[in-house]
């Protein structure tokens, strides 16, 4: 089994003209701690998003516990929690 809990390769996002997401790149291994900072319209939200299957991404691969997040969305969704702030 892999050691990753969130792989994120490439991951690209725009919203019409606007790309809030460039290719975006990390990963997140099991029992790691991981915070997603940055300031006001920076994509944090656009990339919980995508992580959780509440939206879709333009471009790159993502997995979380090695279920693909665009293929597998029922997976990804009984493997994870989602709170707001």
């Amino acid at each position: 089994m892999k050691n990753e809990a969130i792989s994120v390769k490439g991951l690209k996002k725009s919203f019409k003209d606007k790309e809030v997401l460039k290719g975006v790149d990390f990963e997140v291994h099991r029992g790691e701690i991981f915070a997603l900072l940055g300031s006001n319209g920076a994509g944090k939200t656009t990339t919980v998003n995508i992580l959780s299957t509440l939206m879709k991404a333009d471009n790159g691969e993502v997995s979380i516990y090695g279920y693909d997040v665009q293929r597998q969305p029922a997976d990804v969704r009984q493997s994870i929690s989602l709170t707001g702030q």
